[in-house]
């Protein structure tokens, strides 16, 4: 399955790949890495951002991902995993799939776990990027 193809299979559904707590954004990137990059599961964190700030303690994480932080003026590129940061209304973090980048914003596919409103196509500016996972080829 392509990006697009997965894009179009669940926009506006929501995706709860574990079973457990509902429709969140990590369930998004599971669907992702099971459906586009043909990845197994890389383990489970307490929220998003712990798949950047607990990167080195994930082995199939590192198998199948480059932890590539995130440096002013660089370009996630399509397909690419970004994490932003905890924030006081969100102590997890959170995560989406890129599907464009401009040096003003980044377009993803996402979910919002406090919302359970689905699956959708959204835009984010850098302020939060702690980093990217890129499918190592």
């Amino acid at each position: 399955m392509t990006l697009e193809q997965f894009v179009e299979k669940y926009s506006g559904k929501k995706i709860d790949y574990d079973g457990h707590y509902g429709a969140q954004c990590v369930d998004v990137f599971r669907q992702y890495c099971k459906d586009v990059l043909a990845i197994p599961h890389t383990g489970g964190v307490v929220g998003a951002a712990e798949l950047f700030t607990k990167y080195e303690m994930m082995p199939l994480e590192q198998k199948y991902f480059k932890r590539v932080p995130y440096k002013v003026g660089m370009f996630p590129e399509a397909g690419d995993v970004v994490i932003f940061a905890p924030m006081k209304s969100n102590k997890y973090g959170h995560v989406a799939i890129v599907l464009d980048a401009s040096s003003e914003e980044i377009a993803v596919f996402e979910q919002d776990g406090f919302k359970q409103d689905g699956a959708h196509v959204g835009s984010w500016s850098y302020a939060r990027v702690l980093g990217f996972l890129r499918k190592r080829q």
